[in-house]
C-alpha cells in the first residue's frame, strides 16, 4: 500500500520539474512535442520490452488473457452505449459531447498507467498493463479517433503505433522460453527506466499552459466522476463477483480496476487540437481527472489490496 504514495511523490516532483520548466521556458511547445515523440517513439516501447524478461508463467499467461478479455468487453460496451446516445439525440454528437464521450472511455493507461504498474507491480504488472493499453490502442485509433475528427479509420496509424508494436514484441518474447542476456536486458532496462520521469515531467510542462480558473467546469467534474469513479467502481464490482466464482490472481484483478481507474488519456487532448473539437474541454477534462486521481487512486489501490 505504501508504494502508491511512494509513486505519487514521484509523479508530483517529476510533473512540478516540468510544471517550473515550461515556466521558466526551458521548454517550449517544440521541445515538449520532441520529449512526447522520443517518449512514445523510443523510451515507453523500450520499457514495455523490458517487461518481457519476466519469469514465465502459466498463471500470467491466464492473466494477461482475462485483462485482454476484460479491455474488449469493457470498450465494446461503452463504446456501443456512445453510439446509441449520439444517435438519440442531437446534443449528444456536438463537439464537447465528442470530447467528453472519448476522455471518459479512453483513460491514460499508456503514458501514466504503465509506468504505474511497472512501479506498483514490476514486470508483470507491467507486461499485463501492455495488454491492456494493446485493447487501448485497437479502440482508441479506430473509434475514438473517429469519433473526434469525423475521418475514417486508418489502419497503419494502428500498425505503426511504436507503443502496440512494442507490446506485440513483448507478449512474443515472454512466451518465448528464450530469454535476452543480461547486458542486453539492462540496456533496455536502462532506457525504460526514464519513462516515468520523462513522462510526468512531459505532464508539468502540458498543464502548466492551462488557465485553471477557465477549465474547472462542470462538464470536465462529469467527465472526472465518471473517468474516476463510476467505471473503475463497476470494474472492482466486477473483479469481486468474477473472484467468488472463480479464482483469479491478485495482480490482475488488481491491474484492471488501477488500468481502469487512470484518469483522462491525454492523446484525447492531442487529436482533439489536432481536429479543432473542443480542445480546451479536453484539455480541463485531463486536468481535473489528473488532479482528481491524486485523491481516488490511493482509494482504489487500497481496495484493491483489502478484498483482493
Amino acid at each position: 500500500m505504501n508504494q502508491i504514495y511512494i509513486v505519487l511523490f514521484q509523479i508530483l516532483v517529476c510533473s512540478g520539474i516540468g510544471f517550473i520548466l515550461r515556466k521558466r521556458r526551458v521548454i517550449d511547445e517544440r521541445t515538449e512535442r520532441t520529449l512526447t515523440e522520443i517518449l512514445l517513439q523510443a523510451v515507453l516501447p523500450f520499457s514495455i520490452i523490458a517487461s518481457s524478461q519476466y519469469r514465465f508463467s502459466v498463471e500470467l499467461v491466464r492473466g494477461m488473457l482475462a485483462v485482454a478479455l476484460f479491455a474488449t468487453l469493457y470498450y465494446c460496451l461503452t463504446l456501443i452505449i456512445m453510439r446509441m446516445f449520439m444517435h438519440s439525440k442531437p446534443a449528444f454528437r456536438s463537439d464537447d459531447a465528442r470530447v467528453m464521450w472519448t476522455t471518459i472511455i479512453f483513460a491514460n493507461t499508456g503514458f501514466l498507467g504503465l509506468p504505474l504498474m511497472e512501479s506498483m507491480f514490476g514486470d508483470g504488472g507491467q507486461l499485463l498493463g501492455a495488454i491492456y493499453n494493446i485493447m487501448f490502442n485497437m479502440f482508441f485509433y479506430t473509434f475514438g479517433v473517429h469519433t473526434l475528427s469525423r475521418s475514417k479509420f486508418k489502419p497503419m496509424e494502428l500498425i505503426l503505433n511504436p507503443v502496440t508494436a512494442a507490446s506485440v514484441l513483448a507478449i512474443i518474447l515472454f512466451v518465448m522460453p528464450w530469454r535476452m542476456p543480461l547486458f542486453v536486458s539492462n540496456t533496455i532496462n536502462l532506457v525504460g527506466n526514464m519513462t516515468i520521469p520523462l513522462s510526468m515531467i512531459i505532464v508539468g510542462s502540458i498543464f502548466s499552459t492551462i488557465n485553471l480558473r477557465k477549465f474547472f467546469d462542470f462538464k470536465s467534474f462529469v467527465v472526472s466522476l465518471f473517468r474516476l469513479l463510476i467505471l473503475p467502481g463497476i470494474a472492482f464490482a466486477t473483479m469481486l463477483a468474477i473472484g467468488s466464482l472463480v479464482p483469479i490472481a491478485k495482480v490482475t484483478a488488481s491491474v484492471i480496476v488501477l488500468m481502469t481507474a487512470m484518469p483522462c488519456g491525454i492523446i484525447n487532448v492531442l487529436v482533439a487540437e489536432r481536429e479543432n473539437t473542443s480542445p480546451k474541454l479536453a484539455s480541463g477534462a485531463v486536468l481535473m481527472s489528473f488532479v482528481c486521481m491524486l485523491i481516488t487512486l490511493p482509494i482504489y489501490v487500497y481496495l484493491c489490496y483489502r478484498f483482493f
